[in-house]
């Protein structure tokens, strides 16, 4: 049977993970857009739609950057939490 301590560990590592997950996750979206608006620039640099995607692609990439900033912030939670598990072995 598991301890207290030992599930608050179990619980802490796999949030990390997650947090992990999220981190990776965002930055492969933020590449993404990029290389998308690199090829959309090239493509499309003098017709109409061009400015709507460019708002679109801005509008991805704040909400992208937004993520980014969530998961430094549980990052930032968590640290304090894993010295406590620590401290209570």
């Amino acid at each position: 049977m598991m301890t207290d301590t030992g599930k608050e560990k179990c619980a802490h590592t796999s949030l990390r993970n997650e947090v992990d997950q999220l981190r990776l996750s965002s930055n492969h979206l933020k590449n993404l857009v990029y290389s998308m608006s690199v090829v959309m620039s090239e493509r499309m640099e003098h017709t109409q739609e061009y400015e709507a995607l460019l708002t679109l692609f801005d509008t991805v990439r704040t909400h992208i950057n937004d993520v980014q900033e969530s998961g430094e912030k549980i990052s930032e939670l968590l640290d304090p939490c894993a010295l406590e598990i620590s401290k209570s072995k």
